[in-house]
């Protein structure tokens, strides 16, 4: 639908005049674009001379006949007023070369799937939506003499597509760590990503389909395995059973690892890739940067690790009274029934097992339900506290005196994380949420997050648990493929982690620093598209690119082009649709368009799948009187090729101010635009975007004049007032 929008626009506007005037009323309301027939045109006819008006009639009729659009009639020009400054000559853009060059022209089709009964053209799943399922037991064992996990995993897989598979791929991230993997050549070892010389990956063995055995091809990380009967399609199953261990890397690529005896273990057990209605089996391998895509479903795993150690995992801990003290589980249970911070395992009870060994062994049982993965940690001496929101369980692991003091408040923290997420989107629908420091400087996980070990400053933690906390929404409830498109998980995160730092702390903004980081990367050379997958992004522009960039232009959407009101209504319409599901790129615009009403094309084009920059100039202010009014000319210049629409304050010679809009379709097939205001008094000054929320790289071009101050950047983020919606679940699809 908005391709054929845009294509049909593409045709419409082949005729349309370069240089465009809009009447706006001294309210700042746009009037029309005017034409045959209106009192303004009339107006200024009677005014003209005979010939000048006959050759006006004429071009008038000639731009209705032949489907121009309706224009301002030009109308005698009265001397300016002595504080004027004459407009600069105009220069017309010309037409777009090619359909390709032309910023309201559609985007990839490819990524623009055509709308069907498993997608529709609203942004929803359809009536046909199906995705596959996944569900694993696992025990495992963490031996700490010579650093490995050993385990064993069952997975049992539904197909619910309508194809037949013959075949089917799983994921083994650990085989990044293999000698010569495809990873290790990507990203330099010493990296944030990189190997650093670290030999590992899986060694699996028995593998069986349904108490067969079988023999897997494994190419780098991933390994497909042919199936000897067929899986059936719409709800067909098979199990699929192995053994393996792995040796557990020091520097995980900063996704898991170890330090000292501190273990932070995640992409632990085979994982099957995820087969979708967009592009079937997704086999990019696993190279360090780009992040995760995994289907839904429950997660059994047991853990044995020494009598000594502490696991925090993803899920609800089965046996609880098994492995702590009476005194510990007493704590733990009175946690989950408080807002107060308890320590279910105080310091005291810590630093006594620092350096302590434990004769024998514990088994620690988690069971996590609807999710897409699972991880864990294990240490001997952790410090665990507690508390709880709204029935959700709060925790903090933290080893000390290697964690700072911040880590005390960090329970609190992840609290203030999850209640603020629930209150903007959806709530929380897990049973717990946990935060533990260690040697990753920042992952997610569900119900699970690792965080850097922080000072005494507990601000030197809160981003970063707020922003791994803030993944539980994108991409864990919200399941996109991280892989491919990155700005999806963390994009969305840091576009809401405004919020959540601007309520936090009163009086900051966001955006500026996100703007910062974009034009940093512009100005370097390192940019891509938002659409480019995450392993393609150079990996020092990764924090703008997939991170700061779409918060910054999603910030913008919503203050300057959809309203905040109406970005909020679509944000939350987007994760109740997808909540547990797998959303496109697609499915998040046309959600976005269904709920505001508005037809996006050039924004996503423009901020999406291009790199250039914004920067609308105001080149010159004419004062003129028409028919007994003042009349203030503002000519406009859009001075690279994304359109946007404008926003500008005008200060009179009172010193009063008014706020004018302009719509993005001033831009149509045009780089320049002359805006035909009425107002009470002589302009003394112009600025554009008093909202400073708006990505425009050039703030020198957005002023003239004495111009009217901005706005104060109260918080990029203000505004959000709809309630949350319920996690999807029975009676509440």
């Amino acid at each position: 639908m908005i391709r054929d929008k845009l294509r049909a626009e593409s045709v419409a506007i082949s005729r349309r005049p370069r240089l465009r005037r809009l009447t706006v009323d001294d309210r700042g309301r746009a009037l029309s674009l005017l034409g045959c027939g209106s009192r303004h045109q009339t107006r200024a006819s009677r005014a003209l001379p005979a010939a000048q008006a006959l050759l006006l009639v004429a071009a008038l009729f000639s731009a209705a006949c032949f489907g121009g659009p309706q224009v301002v009639t030009p109308v005698l020009v009265a001397p300016r007023f002595a504080n004027s400054a004459p407009p600069p000559p105009v220069t017309v853009m010309r037409p777009p070369a090619s359909v390709a060059d032309d910023p309201f022209h559609g985007v990839d089709p490819f990524d623009w799937p055509s709308p069907s009964r498993v997608r529709t053209a609203s942004g929803a799943p359809g009536p046909e939506y199906w995705q596959q399922r996944a569900d694993y037991t696992i025990a495992a064992t963490l031996d700490t003499t010579d650093k490995t996990v050993r385990g064993t995993v069952s997975i049992r897989y539904t197909n619910n597509s309508p194809d037949t598979l013959r075949f089917v791929w799983l994921q083994l991230d650990q085989n990044l760590y293999k000698p010569g993997s495809k990873g290790s050549f990507v990203f330099p070892p010493q990296s944030r990503f990189g190997v650093r010389g670290f030999q590992g990956g899986f060694d699996i063995t028995g593998l069986q389909v349904n108490g067969r055995g079988t023999a897997g091809k494994i190419d780098d990380t991933m390994m497909r395995i042919d199936l000897d009967t067929p899986l059936l399609p719409k709800g067909g199953q098979l199990t699929i059973g192995m053994q393996y261990s792995f040796a557990v890397p020091e520097h995980g690529s900063d996704r898991m690892g170890r330090d000292s005896s501190l273990y932070l273990i995640a992409q632990w057990y085979p994982r099957m890739a995820v087969y979708d209605d967009a592009r079937g089996w997704n086999t990019e391998p696993y190279l360090g940067q780009g992040e995760f895509y995994l289907d839904y479903g429950d997660i059994d795993y047991t853990v044995t690790v020494p009598a000594g150690f502490v696991v925090a995992g993803s899920g609800t801990l089965q046996n609880g009274r098994d492995v702590l003290t009476t005194a510990q589980a007493d704590r733990l249970d009175r946690a989950s029934r408080t807002a107060s911070v308890i320590q279910v395992v105080t310091a005291n009870e810590a630093a006594a097992k620092r350096g302590r060994t434990i004769s024998g062994a514990k088994s620690w049982h988690f069971r996590a339900e609807r999710v897409r993965d699972v991880a864990w940690a294990a240490a001997p001496d952790f410090r665990w506290d507690a508390t709880s929101w709204d029935g959700v369980l709060m925790q903090a692991l933290y080893q000390s005196p290697k964690s700072g003091q911040a880590w005390e408040s960090a329970a609190e923290q992840t609290q203030w994380a999850i209640r603020t997420y629930s209150d903007l989107w959806m709530r929380y629908p897990y049973p717990q949420a946990t935060s533990v420091a260690g040697s990753v400087s920042g992952m997610e996980y569900p119900m699970l997050v690792m965080v850097g070990y922080g000072t005494g400053d507990p601000s030197s933690i809160f981003s970063t648990i707020d922003h791994e906390q803030g993944h539980e929404w994108f991409p864990m409830i919200v399941g996109s493929n991280e892989r491919r498109h990155a700005w999806m998980d963390e994009g969305f995160n840091t576009f809401q982690n405004a919020f959540s730092n601007e309520r936090r702390n009163p009086g900051t903004a966001a955006f500026p620093a996100y703007l910062s980081s974009w034009r940093q990367t512009v100005e370097n050379g390192r940019q891509s598209p938002l659409m480019t997958p995450a392993d393609r992004i150079d990996p020092d522009a990764l924090g703008a690119i997939a991170y700061r960039k779409p918060g910054a232009v999603l910030l913008a959407l919503r203050t300057a082009v959809v309203g905040r009101e109406t970005m909020d209504r679509a944000m939350r319409e987007y994760v109740r649709r997808w909540a547990f599901k797998h959303p496109t790129p697609a499915d998040f615009f046309r959600t976005v368009e269904n709920v505001s009403g508005e037809d996006l094309g050039w924004f996503w084009r423009a901020f999406f799948y291009g790199t250039d920059v914004l920067d609308i100039a105001v080149d010159g202010v004419t004062m003129r009187q028409a028919a007994g009014e003042n009349v203030v000319e503002i000519h406009l210049r859009r001075a690279t090729s994304i359109p946007f629409p404008v926003i500008m304050r005008l200060k009179l010679d009172d010193r009063s101010t008014t706020d004018i809009r302009l719509p993005v379709e001033i831009w149509t097939r045009t780089d320049r635009y002359v805006a035909t205001i009425p107002v009470r008094r002589a302009v003394v000054g112009v600025r554009l975007w008093p909202d400073p929320s708006v990505p425009d790289v050039n703030s020198a071009n957005d002023v003239w004049g004495d111009a009217p101050l901005p706005d104060t950047q109260a918080g990029s983020a203000a505004g959000s007032s709809s309630p949350s919606v319920r996690p999807p679940g029975p009676g509440n699809p």
